[in-house]
């Protein structure tokens, strides 16, 4: 009969965690940890085929050990949001599958646990207790069995005693003794692991050591004697409880059939693919056909199964999911002589490349694929170099005669991202030309918000079909393979299917493009001329001053100390203040600061809105010392590791389908996370360099956001105001207040701008109260005075809301369309945010669009060997020029970027110079 099985829920979960890299859905739920250990459970009961257990969870609820000792696990960090936002999903599955799962609120998992055990062993029956904790060791007996099943270790009685050197009944003596630093048990000041084994093998127990405590010489013995009310306390923390009031029976932990329905529902939204189809495989026993006991269903559960090859076809083929279709893989060179024919003769094919890598700069392909239409999909392998590897034809000799196709401007190419397939192209010498469609730009331009745009997301959502992931074919961790590690067999299959749903997705998406110009043009017209714009941007980077950057770590590194030294003064003793939970507990509990908030861990909140709102002098120091602190990893210290070894330059990575509004991120470096208008920013700016004989200029364009409101809201004074070239912040400021421009102090006009922006932000009159100091009355007086002043401003917010309620989505001025899923939540909080992101949504957007029109017209004039252009940050672009050019380009830039777009109101560029960034902006 096999044992009753305990899982130790808590731990099977943040092991999880820990070991899984941030797997995320399409919405951006991570899901490494509800994967890793559903995973890990489903694999102990297919081995040990239980018809009784149960998963037991920790609670956040403190328990009797908080109370008996303050310092009692207090040395954890906090739980991550990316991890506790997990914990309900993975309860709900656990369940869904049929498997008991317990908590008690003030007892903790390793306490309901040893309750079970120890109840299951009276009652005659073999126990199973899974986990990694070592405290655990005290439930084990000649019934009770430990076990990690992370590392398939199981630990009886003489396994106890091998692992650490003392018998079970011994351990909770020992971990006294010892200490636990992670748990807040002190132990024994001097006495190790190997001491307590030593002293408990010697005199049997604490109680015998307390005894003949004399006998034990030196330090040790002394610190024995000094600490024996430390040592009552931790023998209370070590010990396990094993007599809980549960109001549970055997029969309660029998498992159960799963709710095929509700797996269905949890599988779809956490997008795990392979369960997600099983349930209706006529041979799974998950499925809705085939349904049994949860027991029996861990028993026969299949392994995930192969990668599908030509030969091999399952429920999740290409054949089935998109129609009938054919791979083939280019070995010989008969085979690629038929398909070089075929792609001397096309003019129009969907392209892929596979490589070593994901970073563009290091990778080399290992091979490609091609697709002409919806039936045919052809992989050319190349570099893979796995033991055993056919052979395959010649790299170079091959990329050398589709050069000139790849290279021609007249035959379309189609790809999904073909901005990183451009760069790896241009490492073996190819200029890619012919960019015609972007199926990861399309499904972006079609609608930003309905998925991420990821090859895999795409298809799902527009084909219906889950692709094979990369995860599948090379493994996952530490132990993934590169592609050219990949048998040519599953590559191929994986390859060519990527190029197949790339041609398939450019079929669906360019119809739905037809059914809007307007959309249609901003692909065509905009992304996709962009992202060759952006491709070159990258290639080029921009250079930096790695002293000046070590001497700027350097200086930030002292002040971080001082703060730092400054806020434990302040807190009265020393604390780790880089520890959100000893941040809170210091405010809230030691200085008793009100305003205090616990989220669902029990751990008081520390976040930017909640130290802002605290009145005291610690927080705004605490706010100084994060800040610092992320901007020397992020940039000073970040930028020196990313930097090319040679060149001293960095490249970073633009992403142009991430954001809701068109708008460019970076990444590796952020460059759009400098803070511009502070004086740290400009010292970070000034790292960023031109070589010798060269200048930075730094192209701005300024206000534009304000200038768009006035475009999209015609509303007479602001437009007035910026067709005159008035100050307008002055202006408003002299409109709500009613007073002469003159007469407008510069505090005054600190509060109109801050208005001004706020509100392009749909900054609310709390939002007036948290930044200008206003009264809630000043605030409600001074927006309704500013409406007043600026009618055509508050109609376009009305108007704005409306539109996004009724259609769904607003507009730029060029007619991208921004979607708006939440206009129309019934959570007020969520219904709000939405309107407030519906109201600014069109002129981020369109600020977007016209600086990457103004990118794209830039990069038509610019003297390719004398100008390139390096950055785009928030409105501004980054150009190194030679110098003696410098003062001739600058004006032609202004000219062109203004004359982009024609709006009621002028566009200004303002054009600076300088041997820096900062010198230049």
């Amino acid at each position: 009969m096999p044992p009753f099985v305990l899982v130790d829920g808590s731990y099977f979960l943040f092991r999880a965690y820990h070991a899984l890299p941030p797997l995320t859905t399409s919405t951006g739920l991570q899901t490494n940890a509800i994967r890793g250990a559903i995973s890990a459970i489903q694999k102990l009961m297919r081995r040990i085929q239980p018809t009784h257990m149960a998963v037991i969870f920790d609670t956040p609820e403190p328990t009797f050990r908080h109370v008996l000792s303050p310092i009692y696990k207090g040395d954890r960090p906090s739980m991550p949001d990316e991890l506790s936002q997990q914990i309900p999903y993975l309860h709900n599955l656990i369940r869904a599958l049929g498997i008991p799962l317990y908590t008690l609120p003030g007892a903790e998992a390793d306490d309901v646990i040893g309750t079970l055990a120890k109840r299951a062993e009276k009652e005659g029956h073999q126990v199973l207790i899974s986990t990694g904790d070592k405290d655990m060791a005290q439930l084990v007996t000649d019934k009770v069995t430990l076990e990690d099943s992370f590392k398939d270790k199981p630990m009886d009685v003489n396994g106890v005693f091998e692992k650490f050197g003392v018998w079970p009944n011994q351990i909770i003596d020992y971990l006294t003794l010892m200490g636990d630093a992670s748990d807040g048990i002190r132990g024994v000041p001097g006495v190790g692991a190997k001491t307590a084994a030593k002293l408990l093998t010697e005199y049997g127990s604490i109680g015998g050591i307390l005894e003949n405590v004399d006998q034990i010489k030196g330090k040790v013995g002394q610190s024995i004697k000094d600490n024996v009310e430390g040592i009552t306390l931790d023998h209370q923390l070590a010990s396990i409880v094993i007599d809980l009031d549960l109001n549970l029976t055997h029969d309660d932990l029998k498992l159960r059939d799963p709710a095929v329905e509700q797996l269905r529902s949890l599988y779809t939204e956490l997008e795990f693919r392979n369960q997600l189809q099983s349930l209706d495989h006529p041979n799974n026993p998950n499925s809705s056909v085939y349904k049994q006991s949860a027991q029996a269903i861990q028993a026969s559960a299949r392994p995930q199964q192969n990668i599908p090859t030509e030969d091999q076809a399952d429920s999740t083929s290409v054949d089935d999911q998109l129609g009938q279709s054919t791979y083939h893989t280019v070995l010989s060179q008969a085979d690629w002589d038929t398909l070089f024919t075929r792609l001397n003769n096309e003019k129009r094919f969907a392209f892929d490349t596979e490589t070593t890598s994901l970073d563009y700069r290091i990778a080399e392909m290992v091979g490609f694929s091609v697709a002409f239409d919806a039936d045919d999909a052809y992989y050319v392998p190349l570099a893979h170099d796995y033991e055993g590897a056919p052979e395959q034809l010649n790299r170079e000799t091959i990329l050398s005669q589709i050069k000139p196709i790849l290279e021609n401007a007249s035959v379309d190419k189609i790809g999904h991202h073909l901005k990183y397939d451009a760069h790896i192209l241009q490492n073996h010498g190819i200029e890619l030309q012919g960019w015609y469609f972007d199926t990861m730009l399309a499904s972006y331009v079609v609608n930003s918000v309905a998925t991420r745009h990821g090859m895999d997301d795409v298809a799902r959502l527009y084909l219906s079909h889950l692709t094979t992931t990369y995860e599948q074919v090379a493994g996952k961790g530490v132990k993934q393979k590169t592609f050219n590690q990949i048998e040519i067999e599953t590559a191929a299959h994986y390859a060519a299917e990527d190029a197949h749903v790339t041609y398939r997705l450019y079929e669906v998406l360019s119809e739905k493009l037809k059914a809007s110009p307007e959309l249609d043009n901003i692909l065509h017209k905009i992304e996709m001329p962009v992202a060759r714009v952006l491709t070159h941007m990258e290639e080029n980077g921009i250079e930096l001053d790695l002293k000046f950057l070590d001497q700027l770590s350097v200086e930030f590194s002292n002040t971080i100390q001082n703060l730092e030294q400054q806020v434990i003064e302040l807190a009265g003793e020393p604390f780790n203040v880089s520890s959100p939970k000893q941040v809170g507990e210091i405010l809230f509990e030691k200085l008793g600061i009100k305003g205090g908030k616990k989220t669902s861990t029990g751990q008081y909140s520390t976040s930017e809105s909640i130290l802002e709102k605290i009145d005291h002098p610690i927080s705004a120091l605490i706010l100084e010392y994060r800040g610092l602190s992320k901007l020397k990893s992020t940039y000073t210290d970040g930028l020196q590791k990313q930097a090319n070894n040679n060149s001293a330059r960095v490249h970073t990575s633009y992403h142009q389908a991430l954001t809701a509004t068109g708008r460019l991120s970076s990444t590796d470096p952020n460059l759009q996370n400098i803070p511009i208008r502070a004086e740290i920013g400009r010292q970070i700016r000034k790292a960023f360099v031109a070589p010798e004989g060269r200048v930075l200029l730094a192209a701005d364009y300024s206000q534009i956001e304000l200038r768009l409101m006035a475009h999209l809201s015609q509303d007479e004074a602001l437009v007035h105001a910026f067709q005159h070239g008035q100050d307008v912040h002055r202006r408003t400021a002299a409109e709500v207040l009613s007073i002469e421009l003159e007469d407008v102090t510069h505090d005054q006009r600190r509060q109109a701008k801050a208005v001004n922006f706020g509100l392009l932000y749909g900054m609310s009159e709390f939002g007036l109260i948290r930044q200008l100091g206003f009264s809630r009355e000043e605030s409600q007086n001074y927006i309704k005075q500013y409406f007043h002043r600026y009618p055509g401003i508050y109609e376009y917010m009305q108007r704005t809301r409306q539109i996004a309620s009724e259609q769904g989505f607003v507009e730029t001025i060029l007619g991208r369309r921004l979607y708006t899923p939440d206009i129309d939540a019934r959570n007020m909080m969520v219904r709000k945010a939405a309107e407030r992101a519906a109201i600014n949504a069109p002129l981020q957007g369109s600020a977007a669009d016209i600086i990457k029109i103004a990118m794209i017209e830039v990069d038509k004039m610019l003297p390719k060997d004398q100008a390139k252009m390096l950055l785009q940050v928030h409105d501004e672009l980054v150009f190194e020029v030679d110098a003696d050019l410098a003062d001739e380009l600058a004006p032609k830039l202004a000219d062109i970027m203004q004359s982009v777009v024609k709006l009621s109101v002028p566009l200004i560029v303002e054009v600076g110079k300088g041997n820096n960034w900062d010198e230049a902006h």
